[in-house]
């Protein structure tokens, strides 16, 4: 009589309905009896990340044609191209097991890669996207050994896609650049896209949506989405830089689909960002950024940072890494490591952001009054010391009041994007550390409308972000810092005038480059009792 079936041992032993006891590649039954050992092939497996789940391209896309009038014929269907990418192999979605992958070294970014794809440090996602099913995007690897690898130089780039590339490297590069002195995104990937397809379609399809062109945006989308489910599951996927830009930059388009009256985001490529990342890291990474794959992990942390203030919840960050080199140990002693090193304090102030917000919001944690204070003061020495240590080139080189502008907030000119978006980091971990101090409070303070001196002090350093924001309505990546870090200091604002410029460069924003405001307009209003 049969033992227990097993449902992970060899597949001559599951035939069987006998225990196996998973011995690879011969396990005892079939040694002890001389049989064929025969195993199912392995399947890679993402947790957390579906990129074949629905879009909310296809919400924006219609509520952009509602906006704009269109109906009946003149309406752009999506629905199609999502019938043709579900006849994927799809089926074994939540199947897929444990595969170790072969590690192929090129650097510090890429060492110690030994761990399985469904590496128990993977993720948790709990965004609407990911509740969707259980499991990640999982096909058989016997399929993705037989997909053609894409050779230089064989893909063919048509004058709308080159368009959409030259709008990439002239505008939206900067975004993906903000604390990157190398500007990696805007230098390096545009080159990419002529030998690599996936890379073309993400730049295609976040141009495209930049642009307002939003059947091209679609259309790119899709075609996208179909080469990251046949990369994501290669034995190479964790290795595979170009996916992992291709996501990142997904990431910013799926942000410019969030509805703007509403703000509902599926975080689907952040999932899938942060899945590839933590399946991948080593223990230390590089606040200089020197490859495109460090630069696409500073940008995720700026992602998640967004939505982790948004929500007030910890960033989906893993702390036990650590920064290496340190800033301060870095010499800029040529011209091309002077670029290192500005991005390297830049990023420091990124990190500082990062553990900031995590230890502020974290509301699950264990740690005694006494304890918990002496975390603050740590976290609050760190951020002083990086504006105590910083290169001088940090600092604007000039601020005040414009006397000829009704403008509320001070003037504040920097010669980077990076020095601009360290500066609003550094005044966000002040806002933070402020606001959520260790300590007794009133649970009702006195007097509704009368601020506190902490109230102040967070309001002196919110009007620094709102002042170098105004200066610096080209630097996209500073004021998606605004559009988050307001919902900690924006109720705060008791100033019809300031609410109102407040207002006025959220309403810009969305106005020029398209990033969904009204939603946090409407949130603030709202607040503010308007």
């Amino acid at each position: 009589m049969g033992k227990f079936r097993s449902k992970s041992g060899c597949l001559t032993c599951r035939q069987r309905r006998v225990k196996c006891d998973e011995v690879k590649p011969l396990c005892g039954n079939c040694a002890k009896k001389n049989r064929d050992c025969q195993w199912e092939t392995p399947q890679t497996k993402f947790r957390g990340y579906q990129p074949g789940s629905p879009s909310s391209s296809a919400t924006a896309l219609s509520e952009t044609q509602e906006m704009n009038g269109v109906r009946g014929n003149d309406e752009v269907s999506v629905s199609e191209p999502t019938r043709r990418q579900s006849n994927h192999d799809l089926s074994v979605i939540t199947a897929g097991q444990t595969v170790q992958v072969p590690v192929y070294p090129t650097g510090k970014a890429t060492e110690g890669f030994q761990q399985p794809l469904t590496s128990p440090f993977l993720p948790q996602i709990t965004s609407p996207a990911s509740s969707l099913a259980s499991g990640g995007v999982s096909v058989p690897s016997v399929f993705s050994a037989a997909l053609p690898t894409e050779q230089p130089g064989h893909v063919p780039i048509t004058r709308r896609d080159a368009k959409l590339v030259h709008h990439f490297a002239e505008h939206l590069g900067r975004w993906l650049d903000g604390t990157d002195s190398s500007r990696r995104f805007t230098l390096e990937v545009p080159d990419q896209v002529g030998r690599c397809s996936i890379l073309l379609h993400a730049v295609g399809c976040f141009a495209a949506r930049h642009l307002r062109d939003d059947a091209a945006a679609e259309e790119a989308y899709q075609a996208c989405l179909a080469l990251v489910i046949e990369r994501l599951n290669l034995n190479t996927a964790l290795h595979d830089v170009d996916l992992l830009c291709a996501i990142v930059i997904l990431r910013f388009f799926e942000q410019l689909n969030v509805p703007t009256s509403s703000g509902a985001d599926q975080e689907q490529h952040l999932a899938g960002t942060s899945a590839i990342l933590r399946s991948s890291q080593t223990t230390t990474v590089d606040p200089s950024a020197p490859t495109l794959r460090e630069a696409a992990f500073w940008v995720y942390v700026r992602q998640t940072l967004y939505n982790a203030t948004i929500t007030q919840q910890p960033p989906n960050i893993d702390f036990t890494l650590q920064l290496d080199p340190l800033p301060s140990a870095m010499t800029d002693n040529h011209p091309l490591a002077r670029l290192g090193v500005e991005t390297a304090w830049a990023n420091q102030a990124t990190w500082n952001c990062a553990r900031v917000a995590n230890f502020c919001f974290d509301r699950n944690h264990t740690a005694g009054p006494a304890l918990r204070m002496q975390q603050w003061q740590k976290l609050w020495d760190s951020v002083e010391s990086w504006k105590a240590n910083r290169p001088l080139t940090f600092d604007p080189i000039w601020s005040g009041f414009d006397d000829d502008s009704d403008s509320q907030f001070p003037d504040m000119y920097f010669t980077a994007d990076w020095h601009a978006v360290a500066f609003g980091y550094y005044h966000f971990c002040c806002i933070l550390l402020l606001n959520y101090k260790p300590g007794p409070k009133f649970a009702m303070p006195f007097g509704r409308h009368k601020l506190s001196d902490v109230d102040n002090k967070v309001l002196e350093h919110a009007r620094a972000i709102c002042g170098s924001c105004k200066s610096s309505p080209e630097c996209i990546t500073n004021l998606i810092t605004f559009c988050h870090t307001i919902f900690i200091w924006g109720p705060l604002l008791h100033n019809s005038a300031e609410r109102l410029e407040v207002l006025s460069i959220l309403a810009n924003l969305e106005l020029h480059q398209r990033w969904p405001t009204q939603w946090i307009v409407n949130a603030l209003k709202l607040e503010w009792g308007n």
